[in-house]
């Protein structure tokens, strides 16, 4: 009686523990897929610079715990006509950018490449 009882119970857990892995590996496959596709995209698209004033900043934190912790950093911007959008950045360009910085942000697809801030005479 003992045995059929065990054996069910591996049966149940074999197939939970198959289900569960099956999940884990499809997030990983789905996460880095789309991860290439939005390189891609990026790499397909056309370098463009646009007028834009710095509106925003913000960091974002993920990891933690067992993890290690990766910044983020996002940098809002504005066009003359009032359209916002944000790109990510690295650190350094994310220190030498302030709000209310005018020039002209310069991206490849939702790449950021570089901001010319506009020099006031």
């Amino acid at each position: 009686m003992f045995g059929v009882g065990v054996s069910a119970f591996m049966v149940v857990f074999f197939i939970l523990f198959v289900g569960m892995l099956a999940l884990f590996v499809f997030a990983i496959v789905s996460a880095a897929r789309k991860n290439a596709q939005k390189n891609a995209q990026n790499s397909a698209a056309p370098e463009v610079s646009a007028a834009a004033a710095v509106i925003g900043k913000r960091v974002e934190l993920s990891g933690g715990g067992d993890f290690p912790v990766r910044q983020s950093y996002f940098v809002t911007f504005e066009q003359p006509g009032g359209e916002r959008f944000e790109l990510e950045v690295q650190a350094s360009d994310y220190g030498m950018l302030t709000g209310g910085d005018r020039g002209t942000v310069t991206m490849k697809g939702t790449r950021y490449l570089g901001f010319a801030r506009e020099i006031l005479r």
